[in-house]
């Protein structure tokens, strides 16, 4: 089947594979795991639609013969020590009693304000320990004469296992809401600016005022993520990125 006899549901598809088989090659990931996945996935998908549904119904809704039905559950996703690392440095940058001057003050690791009590503060699911090592080998903190200095809010994971815990967090929901446009689910915001005939210089500049107006817009949300939340706790979760791709076009 060529490009012309694809549906452009499928030309959608197949323009999502390919960065997928990038990945799955340089995983070592063949297409056995892959077409396991991808049953799990299914399955997932059909029970969640429908949770009523038998075997039966879900196998002509997927194609999953009934017999991997029966066997498969659907994993839980990883949970991410950088993303709870993530957290405590959004606060750090926000509550009041961790704020010296209006930035992030220097912290002994006890104390009613020091760094555990911090951890504490963001809920989340990680010893204090755990999470100062990440913070310290990713740079975004450093430890000298008793005290952790808050050096940079940006968070990058430099372990392969957390790079792709983070992509997971970042990515899903991105293709949701990609998706959900798509099927009509939801009506989401989800737009690029697309240039195809710059200059590498051009790009790298665009690419470097990108990074900077992102910034800026993630901590003014994160800012008031803090405060809403404060006033009233639930249980929606919200997701807004930015990213930059530059790459020399074939011809």
């Amino acid at each position: 089947m060529d490009e012309q006899e694809k549906s452009p549901s499928e030309q959608l598809l197949f323009a999502l594979l390919q960065p997928v088989a990038r990945l799955m090659i340089d995983s070592s990931i063949g297409l056995a795991g892959a077409v396991e996945m991808l049953k799990i996935a299914l399955v997932n998908e059909a029970y969640k639609n429908a949770p009523e549904a038998s075997a039966s119904q879900v196998s002509l809704m997927t194609g999953v013969h009934r017999k991997d039905i029966k066997r498969l559950d659907g994993g839980s996703q990883p949970y991410s020590k950088t993303s709870a690392a993530a957290r405590v440095l959004t606060l750090w940058q926000n509550e009041p009693d961790y704020l010296e001057a209006g930035t992030p003050r220097a912290l002994a690791r006890q104390g009613e304000v020091g760094f555990d009590a911090l951890v504490s503060l963001a809920k989340v699911d990680a010893a204090p320990a755990t999470v100062l090592s990440v913070l310290l080998a990713s740079g975004n903190v450093v430890e000298e004469d008793g005290l952790i200095r808050f050096v940079t809010a940006s968070m990058v994971p430099h372990d392969r296992d957390e790079k792709i815990r983070a992509a997971i967090a970042t990515l899903v929901p991105h293709l949701d809401t990609t998706v959900g446009n798509l099927v009509g689910d939801v009506e989401l915001w989800d737009q690029a600016l697309r240039y195809s005939h710059l200059s590498q210089a051009a790009a790298e500049e665009l690419a470097k005022d990108a990074a900077n107006m992102a910034m800026d817009m993630l901590q003014a949300l994160n800012t008031k993520a803090i405060a809403l939340q404060a006033e009233e706790e639930g249980t929606t979760l919200f997701v807004a990125g930015t990213y930059v791709n530059k790459k020399a076009q074939q011809e």
